[in-house]
């Protein structure tokens, strides 16, 4: 049995107070966990308030055993109607399915995404539109085995065009390729990605950005199955 582990790493644009990114975890009624990235268009806090209300719906059709794809749809179809196609978010999903025993990462993103194999970096290049504008967007959708050693890491548009204003771009592959290390924490990885984009940036991040990392190691030695979760939040002022 594998152990999973996730991590995120996030700031907002320079200048801004409120973050248009939204990350938030769910457990899987049928087992598992999920996690669900979204990108409300703009920044501020009007993006917030869009990321914030297009999350809350994924999140509850995941809690209501819906499967992901048809998540992504239906979140879809909510926005669409409820903003009348006039906004648009990217929503990306990655689940730890024990039902099918598989890793579902499900995208509508602009943005390509990584994947490691037992210390092999690789990038997902399929991209599909956003939700909410075009009255029928669908997902992307990838599966893996569920297996110990696999990596899925997620991050919005603002760490994928870091740097490219002082035309020095910013490449995560190349980052994690030579950066990442087997032992390294997901912690470590989702952080350092987002610093080193941030510093591409010069330290004045020009967009809302986000980093998701999902691994599954093999399991520890305990003999209760805990489960655990630690946040850090920095208050205001």
């Amino acid at each position: 049995m594998s152990l999973v582990r996730i991590a995120v790493a996030k700031t907002h644009k320079y200048g801004s107070r409120d973050s248009g990114d939204t990350a938030e975890i769910a457990e899987r009624p049928t087992g598992g966990i999920s996690v669900v990235l979204v990108d409300g268009q703009g920044s501020g806090a009007a993006a917030k308030s869009l990321s914030m209300l297009v999350s809350s719906k994924a999140i509850a059709l995941i809690k209501e055993g819906v499967r992901d794809g048809a998540v992504a749809r239906g979140t879809h179809d909510y926005l669409h109607a409820y903003r009348h196609g006039k906004v648009s978010a990217t929503l990306e999903m990655v689940s730890v399915d024990f039902a099918s025993a598989t890793v579902v990462v499900t995208r509508n993103s602009g943005v390509a995404y990584l994947v490691c194999d037992n210390g092999d970096y690789r990038q997902m290049d399929q991209i599909a539109g956003p939700i909410g504008i075009y009255r029928h967007s669908r997902p992307i959708v990838d599966q893996f085995p569920l297996k110990a050693g696999l990596q899925i890491i997620l991050f919005t548009d603002g760490i994928a065009a870091a740097g490219v204003r002082r035309r020095e771009p910013f490449d995560p592959l190349a980052y994690l390729c030579e950066h990442a290390r087997a032992s390294s924490s997901v912690a470590d990885i989702a952080d350092g990605l987002l610093l080193a984009a941030v510093t591409a940036d010069e330290g004045r991040p020009r967009d809302d950005m986000t980093v998701v990392v999902l691994a599954l190691d093999a399991d520890g030695s305990e003999s209760e199955p805990i489960r655990r979760m630690f946040v850090s939040l920095p208050g205001p002022g």
